[in-house]
């Protein structure tokens, strides 16, 4: 009989990360800017009215002010914007235990709605064995203030995750942690499910998931 790896699959905001980490990339990269685009940055932000469940369309409205900003410059941002940032506020519960299964040899994969540029460093850091996310745009080294594709969000996380070949994998002895309802399509896929708790709402958790409280140090 082959034996088949278990995986250990990580949702990233608000499960890894205390927040909703394009926000605050959003929020860092505004600081970076000259005052008038600063200017410009908050009165778009003020009069934006796209729903934030556009998701994408509402994202590419605000990034709209970093357009043609260099791919060197954007890496430059992404990398302090993960030390000085990302490293502050991960949960360290979290973190633990993908150490954990890290030790236990599974594969760890982190698939995240959030963007490649600095989750990559967090996966360098942690020694990840693969990244799924969303990826920013670039033409000719230069932003075009646009996603490139799809977000990996919901759905399109289990599309993503499809390539890597789960049949070569124990998904029934494998394991998902998210904190959202949006990655029950993820959940589906694996015999553990773990939601991480952070004061959220949590009724539409059946018995089938275990819960791993992150509150007490978010």
């Amino acid at each position: 009989m082959t034996y088949k790896k278990k995986l250990a699959i990580f949702d990233f905001c608000d499960t890894i990360f205390n927040g909703q980490s394009i926000s605050y990339f959003l929020d860092f990269l505004e600081l970076k800017l000259p005052i008038h685009k600063k200017l410009y940055s908050k009165i778009r932000k003020r009069f934006n009215q796209i729903p934030s469940s556009d998701s994408k369309k509402y994202k590419e409205y605000l990034l709209k002010v970093y357009n043609e900003i260099s791919k060197y410059e954007m890496e430059s941002y992404s990398e302090e914007f993960f030390k000085t940032v990302i490293r502050n506020r991960l949960h360290k519960v979290v973190i633990e235990k993908l150490l954990e299964h890290k030790n236990q040899g599974h594969r760890i994969i982190i698939v995240s709605g959030g963007f490649e540029n600095y989750l990559k460093y967090f996966v360098n850091e942690y020694q990840v064995d693969y990244l799924l996310s969303t990826k920013l745009e670039f033409e000719n080294g230069k932003f075009t203030s646009k996603i490139d594709g799809n977000e990996c969000l919901g759905i399109e996380k289990v599309k993503q995750l499809k390539q890597l070949d789960l049949n070569n994998y124990d998904l029934e002895n494998s394991y998902v942690y998210s904190d959202h309802h949006s990655d029950k399509p993820l959940f589906d896929l694996v015999g553990n499910k773990v939601l991480v708790k952070n004061k959220q709402n949590t009724k539409w958790a059946n018995d089938r998931y275990k819960i791993l409280d992150v509150s007490s140090n978010a």
